[in-house]
């Protein structure tokens, strides 16, 4: 089956709201081996709504359609929808009531605007709100198409869509004989760039029938992507398993994780098997090494606590640097960075001391362009080992490949031990 993803909304046009629906929708239907063919977005027009619904309709068996369902003005929605189907909007009492008592849980009344929020294309399939949009459905026939599409109109508050996923599409995606699914398995790569993973990657899945290659270079590292599809989630993720197995193995210690079990998740699961616990020293980073694993579950047991030492002066008073050695080798040095990380371990009595400094931009620091970074990590046994070069991209960028690069280190030493 496939299936077309329609956004609705002008602050989408206009750069106001990233289209996060979209990209959850698109993930879900995969999960079903549902391939979705177009993503589009449209701005608050009853007209140009009705002229984007039919234009997908002659393209794909489904259509999902996000936001456009509340009670203001501009919600045109329910009323595109009816257009498109050349019927009237009824009002439908149970949906009313539902609204009312949502309303009347929250303790508020419901304001006159909510109530249009219960009127729907006339023969829609409806579910009750979450929120206070309600869910339709309806089937469209538009010329050339075998069949009639299948529109589910879902609101486009995210928490609420989400909600009406498995209440109300999946079991229409049952009706509708979707079967199957696709299971896509990732493997986290640190340290290498994505030329150079595709080149030892390519080979291994040319063969591969059944699996779909992707890859995806993000600011944290690279992921490789095995897409597949079976009978059920299991069979999926079995016929993608042999790609994921002479993946891991030809990338060895590149390898930062599994599937959900990112680097930084990797790192706390590394040092709460060994008993240990880390504490961050960050300057160019301003915090996000720390951030980043204190987002992992349980990360209370390994991370000790960090300190961002961002200006010199931060450096002497919370690391306890002398002022003489910043002042003589620079803030951004490798002299600093590992002076930062072995303070932060004995401050702290972590068994591990992280430490960066860098410059991040957007412009040069002591004749240092932008990009010069610097990371260091003080092991349990005293040593210290720092390593320093320029990376690229903007201000963003170096500072999740600094703070990433910090991280791999620490991982790959946990490995050695």
């Amino acid at each position: 089956m496939n299936a077309a993803v329609l956004s609705v909304g002008s602050e989408l046009l206009l750069g106001d709201l990233t289209d996060s629906n979209a990209t959850w929708i698109s993930a879900r239907l995969r999960e079903r081996g549902v391939r979705v063919v177009h993503h589009l977005a449209v701005a608050d027009d009853v007209d140009a709504i009705v002229g984007s619904l039919r234009w997908l309709a002659a393209r794909a068996d489904l259509v999902v359609v996000g936001g456009g369902l509340g009670p203001t003005s501009d919600d045109l929605t329910r009323e595109a929808v009816a257009a498109a189907l050349g019927a009237d909007l009824e009002l439908r009492e149970d949906l009313e009531e539902a609204i009312v008592a949502r309303f009347a849980a929250l303790g508020r009344p419901m304001a006159p605007r909510n109530r249009r929020q219960a009127f729907v294309p006339q023969g829609a399939r409806t579910a009750p709100p979450v929120g206070t949009a309600p869910a339709f459905a309806v089937d469209l026939t538009v010329e050339g198409a075998q069949r009639p599409v299948r529109v589910i109109a879902l609101p486009g508050v995210p928490w609420e869509l989400h909600e009406l996923w498995s209440t109300f599409v999946v079991p229409q995606l049952d009706e509708l004989g979707v079967t199957g699914a696709t299971v896509t398995r990732i493997v986290h790569v640190a340290g290498r760039g994505e030329s150079d993973v595709a080149s030892v990657v390519e080979p291994l899945v040319a063969d591969e029938a059944d699996v779909t290659l992707a890859f995806l270079a993000k600011q944290h590292g690279i992921q490789v992507r095995l897409t597949a599809t079976g009978r059920d989630p299991d069979d999926a993720s079995a016929r993608a398993q042999p790609a994921v197995d002479r993946v891991v193995a030809a990338l060895g210690a590149s390898v930062s994780g599994l599937d959900d079990a990112d680097l930084e998740t990797t790192v706390v699961r590394l040092l709460a098997d060994r008993g240990q616990r880390v504490a961050t020293a960050e300057s160019a980073t301003g915090g996000s090494i720390a951030a980043r694993l204190a987002r992992v579950p349980r990360a209370s047991a390994v991370l000790v606590g960090g300190l961002v030492v961002y200006r010199d002066e931060a450096k002497s008073l919370l690391a306890g640097l002398d002022a003489d050695l910043v002042a003589r080798e620079g803030a951004v040095s490798e002299a600093v960075t590992r002076a930062l990380a072995l303070a932060v371990r004995a401050r702290t009595g972590a068994d591990w001391g992280l430490a960066v400094t860098g410059v991040a931009g957007p412009g040069p620091v002591d004749d240092l362009p932008v990009g010069t970074v610097f990371w260091a990590l003080a092991a349990p046994d005293g040593t210290c080992e720092v390593h320093g070069r320029v990376v690229p991209g903007d201000r963003p960028s170096v500072i999740a490949r600094l703070g990433s690069a910090a991280l791999d280190l620490l991982r790959r030493r946990l490995l050695d031990g």
